[in-house]
């Protein structure tokens, strides 16, 4: 009986969901390391989660999810031309929506490998409240998810 040899793992893209924060910025170094390692390229992704409000006293919609796209913008090719600096092949992608959701569609419709986020290390009440999107993440996606508090 012959054995078949496993292959060892491999990650050709790489998805970075940031949402400019710290814990993102740790997060992206660890993906970079990866990436150099396994010759991978990285695919730096950012949801914008729509939030229009109301105005106290006259009940306006106010919608800002121009001024939010433009700044997305701005900090995303920051962030990818850092990378290229760094010798990474990036590309990078805005969405917007529930970050949870669009993140697990975005590693399924990309065929991503590899998922590395930060976790911000809420606990108690802040997290029953708040949730965790990383936490969610690795409950929902196919493919192995790397977090990094």
């Amino acid at each position: 009986m012959i054995k078949k040899k496993k292959k060892p793992a491999t990650f050709k893209t790489i998805l970075v969901p940031t949402d400019f924060s710290p814990q993102s910025e740790k997060s992206l170094d660890y993906a970079v390391m990866t990436a150099k390692q396994f010759r991978a390229k990285i695919l730096l992704f950012h949801v914008i989660e729509p939030f229009p409000y109301t105005t106290t006293d006259a009940f306006m919609v106010v919608d800002n999810s121009e001024a939010m796209r433009s700044i997305a913008d701005t900090l995303i090719k920051n962030l990818s031309k850092g990378l290229r600096i760094k010798g990474v092949t990036v590309k990078t992608s805005l969405v917007v929506g529930n970050p949870t959701r669009e993140i697990v569609l975005k590693a399924e419709q990309a065929k991503i490998d590899l998922i590395v986020m930060g976790t911000h290390g809420r606990t108690g009440v802040e997290h029953v409240l708040l949730g965790s999107v990383a936490e969610k993440v690795v409950r929902l996606s196919r493919c192995p998810v790397m977090t990094i508090r």
